[in-house]
């Protein structure tokens, strides 16, 4: 598809905000809104323009930003890897296709952990598979007694650790680790996070359109075994958590009752659910009393 004739490349707001309702055939309201933000965030041109100045000539470099951006969304890539932000948990995180963009389901993984945890007692949490750092970093920011290691075995995605830590300001450790290794991670926990990958590899042409352009190992399991990462970090736990510490995991609500059932074969000393903002179990708290 090509939206912009060659030597047609300068443009007004009005009519590239035409061009931007025709092109991706949605609701005007929702067309309009992703225009704005494209124009904000991709040209640095306030929003408001397109209702006080309509007959603003956009700059060609910008035009062909924008047409660029309205090709990658006929296709369904997600506009926060347009714009490389994500709004979450009252924080912009830097997004790239290295890494999953954040969900408001996992915003409430994160408020379960500090409304549980945020006291006047220092606690040490890992975030396992941390990603873009969402998780871990948010807890950090919110709950400043809760000391925060965030991990992941992909130089890629510690990369976007890395940014979003000096983009949030945030007082966390950074480290490589791959729950597949042998080696042991020589440190105790009093929490642990994580929102491992949990669709089996054969499912993959059932997903989303848009969630294809995220990165595959942070989305499917290997083996066909959806629960593979919840075994890893149930045996990670057992050796790296404090007496009385907590497991907090984000699941399938589908994979519910074969989690119950791995969880029941581990001896875990209590499992609560916890039902997301849909009402669908998304959420679990594992408490271990072992030594």
């Amino acid at each position: 598809m090509s939206c912009l004739d060659d030597k047609e490349t300068l443009m007004n707001l009005i009519k590239l905000r035409n061009i931007y309702r025709e092109t991706l055939n949605i609701p005007v309201k929702q067309s309009d809104y992703i225009f704005k933000i494209l124009i904000k965030e991709l040209c640095l041109i306030d929003p408001i323009k397109v209702s006080l100045e309509p007959n603003y000539n956009i700059e060609t470099h910008n035009v062909k930003k924008l047409i660029s951006s309205l090709e990658k969304l006929v296709k369904n890539y997600p506009i926060d890897y347009i714009i490389n932000k994500k709004n979450f948990f009252g924080h912009e995180f830097y997004v790239n296709e290295k890494v999953l963009i954040p969900r408001p389901e996992t915003e409430e993984l994160v408020e379960w952990v500090v409304s549980e945890n945020n006291e006047n007692i220092n606690k040490h949490l890992i975030d396992l598979g941390s990603g873009s750092g969402c998780i871990g970093i948010s807890i950090s920011k919110a709950a400043p007694n809760i000391k925060v290691i965030l991990s992941d075995f992909s130089e890629d995605a510690l990369k976007v650790c890395r940014i979003n830590k000096k983009k949030i300001k945030a007082d966390v450790k950074i480290i490589k680790f791959d729950l597949n290794q042998k080696k042991l991670l020589n440190k105790k926990f009093d929490l642990i996070v994580s929102n491992p990958p949990y669709i089996p590899i054969e499912d993959k042409n059932t997903i989303d359109e848009n969630v294809k352009y995220e990165p595959e190992v942070a989305l499917f399991t290997p083996n066909s075994d959806p629960l593979f990462f919840y075994k890893k970090i149930l045996d990670f736990a057992f050796k790296n958590l404090n007496r009385d510490g907590k497991v907090y995991l984000e699941i399938n609500p589908i994979f519910v009752n074969d989690l119950t059932l791995l969880f029941q074969r581990y001896n875990i000393d209590k499992i609560d659910f916890k039902n997301d903002f849909r009402g669908k179990k998304r959420l679990v708290r594992l408490t271990f009393f072992n030594e």
